[in-house]
């Protein structure tokens, strides 16, 4: 498991054991909540139901009271009417009646009150509470004298008449009314009593418990709210933020290049989406640059990627470096970068800003113990001048980015005649595929000639392009758009074959041209494609390897592929052919590539010669690459020279060949005769067979 993966897998599962942990407590919790509310609810019943029953009781004693009056009032009523012998005895016997009912009546309630108090016995507060013994004395001690005083009453309602007068004519009622009027008045009232003041015991217990257990209630709950959920809260509070910043950090890292740390295509998008709506809501603008390196696959190629890596990171802390702090600075793959510029509406102020970019990408970059240099290109475009959208934004800074890298580090700002130029270029390319074909190539040549003698020495071959409606287009108008792709191929093999035609045609004339040069681009020195293109021409024109030489670049120095390359210059320098390193001091050549590449001789770029007579710098370079030349033993060619002046200063120096409008403009191979002697002035060396190989390669 990665480093980064650990620490995340440990807070999960720590998060897990915790959020099990809290879900125990909360069962837990609701468990005791369920038997606190139960508890309630079951001890609320209980003292309801006490309380019930002693309504109950009260209400039944209250009833018996009133009927023992009731009883007591019929029973004398029935002695009066007894000593009254005119009273018909009908009456006497409803009397009667009426008492034996009154009787049944008080027994019934007698045996409800009973079962009553029974209930109460059982009741589970009665079970808790202090027994009221008191209470059950004076309830007993009441049932009983109510019994005998039934009994007594039943015995009046049951003895006839005659007994009745002769035994209770006088003291009997006085008796019967002591016995009910004195102790069952006084039990009914103390009864009665403890029967009302049990009751409030029983409603302020029922109050107690209920006010117990919601106390309990409140305080489990205050308890889990201050145990349990106010730290799951504060809990859940922290996994909310720690979640807010890491999907905070993964959107800045799903918007971020890994390798420069500037905004990625995604996001570059985003902001750009964002700035087009702020523009057609507050009427704002704003502007984009693209940033292009220039041959950037070259040093990739040559210095592997951990210096390509080191190129761009370098130019990601440029470009940190010029813009704003509101400004959004993207990679979009590759060596291409992105600049938005929020209210930057002014071309000039953009133009600036622009050129300050490839300025500081211009600066040196320490890699390794050694510098680096890369230039970069720019294009820029405003918003919404030149674009209501992205695409249409991104296609105008684009077309002015494409113009930009036509002329190699520097800065253009889109203008209708980019576009005109960008549509022009277009459609060069789309001609460009069939030119080939149709013979549009044609080959000028430019001679060589001995500086001291003037003697011709041979020829540089320089394509053009005879376009159907352009006419005669330079090579500056239509290679940039050809380079790095297979048209370079179509149009080198053309140049090989017409050259080889046109010296066939001239040592047939019986003319010595020389050897005539040909630049080679890397795709073709990458294979045997070349040499086998050579090897054909040479075949089919019955020429020799050494009518040939070959130009090549500084730029092959810096390919990754740089031994293939050496291996095939080598196979044409045994085979005869001549290896010039042309554009000396304007690429990337180091002293250790001139000791170890095999050429055989150098040319000095026309930007140095032209620089003769009005810089000094120049003047100085050239005679030290002729010193240099000298001492490595190769031959020294000058390009450019287009002035008598610049001719005594290279002949002062030493320099040994030249080329240039002061001898000879490039022309078609009719002009070029003019140039070619008759007699051959230089040996031509060993010939060799064009189908030959170096020792140990097969065809």
């Amino acid at each position: 498991m990665s480093g980064t993966g650990q620490p995340i897998s440990e807070h999960n599962k720590s998060m897990g054991r915790y959020i099990r942990s809290i879900g125990r407590q909360y069962f837990n919790t609701v468990v005791i909540m369920m038997l606190l509310v139960g508890a309630t609810c079951a001890t609320v019943l209980v003292a309801l139901d006490r309380h019930s029953l002693q309504q109950n009781i009260s209400f039944l004693t209250s009833n018996q009271f009133i009927r023992f009056q009731q009883l007591a009032n019929q029973t004398r009523a029935l002695m009066r009417a007894s000593v009254d012998v005119k009273l018909p005895e009908y009456i006497v016997d409803a009397m009667r009646d009426d008492i034996h009912e009154a009787i049944k009546d008080l027994r019934t309630v007698g045996s409800q009150l009973e079962i009553m108090h029974e209930q109460i016995n059982r009741n589970y507060l009665e079970r808790i509470l202090p027994k009221a013994e008191r209470f059950e004395r004076a309830r007993h001690d009441l049932a009983a004298s109510v019994e005998g005083f039934l009994e007594r009453a039943e015995k009046i309602a049951t003895t006839n008449t005659q007994e009745l007068r002769d035994r209770y004519s006088f003291w009997g009622a006085i008796d019967f009314a002591a016995a009910s009027d004195s102790m069952l008045m006084r039990g009914f009232a103390d009864l009665s009593q403890s029967a009302h003041d049990r009751s409030t015991v029983s409603i302020y217990n029922a109050k107690l418990a209920g006010m117990s257990l919601l106390t309990l209630i409140a305080t489990t709950v205050l308890l889990t709210a201050s145990l349990v959920f106010r730290p799951l809260l504060q809990k859940l509070r922290n996994e909310h933020f720690r979640t807010v910043d890491y999907e905070c950090k993964l959107s800045l890292l799903a918007g971020t290049d890994d390798l420069t740390g500037l905004a990625n295509r995604s996001h570059f998008n985003s902001a750009m989406t964002r700035l087009f709506s702020e523009t057609g809501s507050k009427e704002l603008g704003f502007s984009l640059l693209l940033v292009d390196l220039d041959h950037f696959k070259s040093v990739n190629d040559s210095f592997g990627h951990p210096a390509g890596d080191a190129i761009l990171r370098h130019v990601a802390e440029s470009l940190r470096k010029v813009i704003r702090a509101g400004d959004i600075a993207a990679r979009l793959g590759g060596d291409e970068f992105a600049v938005l510029l929020p209210g930057v509406r002014d071309a000039s102020l953009l133009a600036a800003l622009a050129e300050r970019i490839r300025q500081f990408i211009a600066r040196d970059i320490p890699f390794e113990g050694r510098v680096l240099r890369t230039s970069a290109s720019v294009g820029g475009a405003i918003a919404p001048n030149h674009g209501n959208d992205g695409t249409s934004l991104l296609q105008a800074a684009d077309v002015a980015l494409y113009s930009a890298k036509g002329l190699r580090g520097t800065s253009i700002i889109f203008d209708e005649a980019a576009l005109a130029k960008r549509l022009e270029n277009a459609q060069l390319v789309i001609a460009l595929a069939a030119a080939a074909d149709r013979s549009e190539f044609v080959v000028h040549y430019q001679p060589k000639v001995n500086l001291v003698s003037g003697v011709h020495m041979g020829f540089e071959a320089l394509v053009r392009w005879q376009h159907p409606c352009l006419g005669l287009l330079p090579p500056s108008r239509f290679l940039p758009l050809m380079e790095g792709t297979q048209l370079m191929k179509g149009m080198t093999q053309t140049v090989i074959s017409t050259v080889g035609r046109d010296i066939g045609h001239w040592k047939n004339a019986g003319l010595a041209p020389g050897a005539v040069a040909i630049n080679l681009p890397e795709m073709l020195l990458l294979s045997d494609e070349g040499y086998d293109i050579f090897a054909e021409v040479i075949r089919k024109n019955r020429l020799q390897w050494s009518d040939f030489s070959v130009e090549i670049t500084e730029d092959v120095f810096l390919n990754r592929n740089s031994q293939r390359i050496l291996s095939a210059v080598e196979t044409f320098r045994r085979n005869g052919v001549s290896v010039s390193l042309d554009d000396f001091g304007t690429g990337f050549a180091s002293l250790v590539h001139l000791r170890d590449f095999p050429f055989d001789e150098l040319k000095i770029d026309r930007s140095f010669v032209s620089g003769i007579e009005t810089d000094p710098r120049s003047a100085q370079i050239i005679r030290a690459i002729v010193d240099l030349s000298r001492h490595l033993g190769k031959r020294c060619v000058a390009e450019g020279i287009e002035t008598d002046a610049q001719h005594r200063f290279l002949l002062e120096i030493g320099c040994e060949l030249g080329q240039g409008y002061l001898f000879g403009k490039p022309g078609s191979a009719e002009i070029a005769i003019s140039h070619i002697p008759t007699v051959q002035l230089v040996p031509l060396g060993k010939s060799i067979h064009p189908d030959s190989r170096i020792a140990g390669t097969a065809h």
